[in-house]
């Protein structure tokens, strides 16, 4: 049951889901190192469904029985893994990573239009604001990358706006849903996801496979950024909605941001302290309501 507002445990969630989706961006260019886009794709998904529905077993659950409930993790797991992994790990063989981090984080703008228009979510001048300034946020971010990328390959930055396109379609669909214990609706998903890649990526897979770093990518990938963050994120998205579970879009790149200066020695810009301030600042007005919307809000919620 959806909560009326997030608690901690929601936001530890979404803390959770920024350090393990802002890192995704650097092991899948690690793994590119080594293997082609869509043996990435399909390894990951590949990988995560064999975790995920052994834990459905193991835990009792299973995997789903009626037909219904199979045609819509079917397309769950098409739009939130297999179409959007398939366009960002093309896009990051020709598009530097941040700014695909960038252009991905417009998902919470998609999120916010979906949910107004097909959910019928009431969406109040404070979250305009707050998403709003947290998309200015995003461009101070960026700073002169922006403009560089202007130059870049116009298609790779197209499949990064899709590939937040379908996440955030994706974020509505959970919510439309029938209710599934999420370890169950993860697993059915994600080996849907598998099925339909399968055909495109396991050639050459097998005897492709050689020890070394971007194997290791390419494990981690499957296991954690993709098995255990989709069940993550189902679980978020039904305890607090779309639009709130939407909000780990704003906060990759601050934490793409912060793995740079640590661990590739970039310096702190201005454009990250304000950018950082401005996203903060985004989030905090569109996830506060005066005391008034309160009891609106969780009427709608329930």
């Amino acid at each position: 049951m959806m909560k009326s507002s997030p608690d901690k445990l929601s936001y530890a969630a979404i803390g959770l889901l920024t350090i393990v989706w802002g890192s995704a961006f650097a092991l899948t260019t690690v793994a590119l190192q080594g293997y082609g886009p869509m043996q990435v794709v399909t390894a990951r998904a590949g990988l995560a469904a064999l975790v995920l529905v052994s834990v459905a077993y193991i835990s009792g659950q299973g995997l789903p029985r009626s037909l219904n409930h199979w045609m819509w993790c079917a397309l769950f797991g098409i739009n939130s893994l297999a179409l959007p992994f398939t366009l960002l790990t093309w896009a990051q063989l020709t598009i530097d990573s941040a700014v695909a981090a960038v252009l991905i984080s417009s998902s919470p703008l998609f999120v916010l239009l979906l949910s107004k228009f097909i959910l019928g979510t009431q969406v109040g001048p404070r979250k305009w604001l707050g998403f709003s300034i947290g998309f200015v946020g995003l461009g101070v971010l960026i700073g002169p990358g922006i403009l560089r990328a202007v130059d870049a390959p116009l298609l790779p930055q197209l499949a990064c706006l899709g590939t937040a396109f379908c996440y955030a379609m994706s974020a509505v669909l959970v919510r439309r849903m029938p209710e599934l214990p999420p370890v169950q609706a993860t697993a059915a998903s994600q080996l849907s996801a598998a099925v339909v890649l399968v055909p495109f990526g396991a050639v050459g897979l097998v005897s492709d496979l050689t020890l070394g770093t971007p194997l290791i990518a390419l494990a981690v990938l499957g296991l954690v950024q993709t098995g255990g963050a989709q069940l993550l994120r189902y679980w978020t998205v039904k305890r607090s909605g779309a639009v709130f579970a939407s909000t780990v879009g704003y906060l990759i790149p601050i934490w793409a941001g912060m793995l740079g200066v640590t661990l590739l020695g970039e310096p702190i810009t201005w454009q990250l302290v304000i950018g950082f301030g401005l996203i903060v600042s985004g989030l905090l007005v569109a996830g506060n309501r005066p005391e008034g919307q309160r009891t609106a809000a969780a009427s709608s919620a329930g």
